[in-house]
C-alpha cells in the first residue's frame, strides 16, 4: 500500500517562499515590456497626462495603425523575415558540417581547426578591416551582406560539437561498415539526432538576425534593403530628437489636442511591439529543445 508522504511545516514555507520570489521576478521582468504594450494601446495625448501604468486608460489602435502606415515598413518586414528564415536555415547546415568534421576522430587537422575556431572568440580584426573586407568582397547593398557574414558563429560551432561528441560513435561505425559515406553519415545519422542543438542553434541566430541593425546602417544604404530594427532605431534616433516638443504637445492637450494623432512617444512603443512580437512568438515552440541543448554545451564544451 503507497505511504503518503507528510510533508512538513518548513518544507511548506520554503515552497512558498520560492515561489513568492519566482512571482515577484516574473512580473518586475515582464512589467516593461508590459507597460509599453499598454501605452501603445494608450491614446497618445492621454498618455502624455501620465498615470497609465497597469491597463489601458483609453483605449485605441491608431498608434499602430499610424506605424503599420509607414511606406517602408513592409519591406522592412519582409527583408527581416527573409534574412531571419534564409539565415537560420544556411546557418545551421554550415555549422552542423563544420561541427560534425571538427568533431570526428579520424580528422588529421581537427586539433588545428579547433584551435582556428576558438580563437576568433578572442580577437577581432576591428570594424574598419571588417568594413573593407565587405566591400573588398562586393557584398555592399547586396542582400547577400545579410547572410555571408553570420554565416557561422564560433560559439555555435562548439555547442554543436559538443553534442555531436555525446552520440554513439557505434551508429557511426556500424554504417561505415554497410558503406555509408562520410555525408550519408552526416544526414542520415547525424541530424536526426542533435534535433535539440539544431533548435537551440536556430534560436539564437533567429534573434541574432532579427535584432540586427547595425549591418543594415553601414552596408545598406539602398531603401530596398532596409530591415525592422534599422526603422525602429531610426523612429527612436526621430523620437529622441523630437523630445523637445513634448512641451508644446501638452500645451495642445487644454484644447482638446486638435490637430494630434500620435506623439513620438506612442509611435515609439507601438513599433517597439510590432518589432518584437515575432520573434517572442517563435520561443514557446523550441523552449523544450533550449535548456538541453544550452546545458550539453556548458558542460562539454
Amino acid at each position: 500500500m503507497r505511504k503518503t508522504q507528510i510533508r512538513t511545516r518548513s518544507e511548506w514555507g520554503s515552497d512558498l517562499f520560492i515561489y513568492f520570489y519566482l512571482t515577484i521576478i516574473g512580473i518586475v521582468t515582464s512589467y516593461p515590456f508590459w507597460n509599453i504594450l499598454v501605452l501603445a494601446l494608450n491614446d497618445a495625448i492621454d498618455s502624455l497626462r501620465g498615470g497609465v501604468y497597469i491597463w489601458p486608460r483609453d483605449w485605441t489602435w491608431l498608434n499602430f495603425k499610424t506605424v503599420l502606415s509607414i511606406d517602408t515598413l513592409s519591406i522592412a518586414f519582409r527583408n527581416s523575415l527573409l534574412r531571419t528564415v534564409i539565415g537560420v536555415v544556411l546557418s545551421l547546415f554550415a555549422t552542423s558540417m563544420i561541427a560534425y568534421t571538427i568533431s570526428r576522430k579520424d580528422f588529421i587537422l581537427r586539433v588545428l581547426f579547433q584551435r582556428l575556431i576558438v580563437i576568433t572568440m578572442y580577437v577581432s580584426g576591428g570594424l574598419i578591416p571588417y568594413y573593407f573586407v565587405i566591400k573588398g568582397l562586393g557584398l555592399r547593398n547586396t542582400f547577400l551582406v545579410y547572410l555571408l557574414p553570420m554565416l557561422l558563429n564560433a560559439f555555435y560551432v562548439i555547442i554543436m560539437r559538443s553534442f555531436i561528441d555525446g552520440l554513439p560513435v557505434s551508429l557511426m561505425e556500424s554504417a561505415k561498415i554497410d558503406g555509408a559515406n562520410d555525408f550519408t553519415i552526416y544526414t542520415r545519422i547525424v541530424l536526426p539526432l542533435i534535433k535539440p542543438a539544431l533548435a537551440t542553434i536556430a534560436l539564437f541566430v533567429a534573434v541574432d538576425q532579427w535584432n540586427a541593425w547595425f549591418d543594415t546602417f553601414i552596408f545598406a544604404t539602398k531603401p530596398n534593403l532596409t530591415t525592422m530594427q534599422f526603422e525602429l532605431v531610426q523612429i527612436l534616433t526621430r523620437s529622441t530628437a523630437q523630445v523637445g516638443n513634448i512641451e508644446n504637445i501638452r500645451d495642445k492637450i487644454d484644447t482638446g489636442g486638435r490637430g494630434l494623432t500620435t506623439t513620438p512617444e506612442s509611435i515609439r512603443m507601438a513599433i517597439t511591439i510590432v518589432a518584437t512580437a515575432p520573434i517572442l512568438a517563435v520561443y514557446p515552440f523550441i523552449q523544450k529543445y533550449f535548456v538541453k541543448g544550452i546545458t550539453l554545451g556548458a558542460v562539454k564544451g
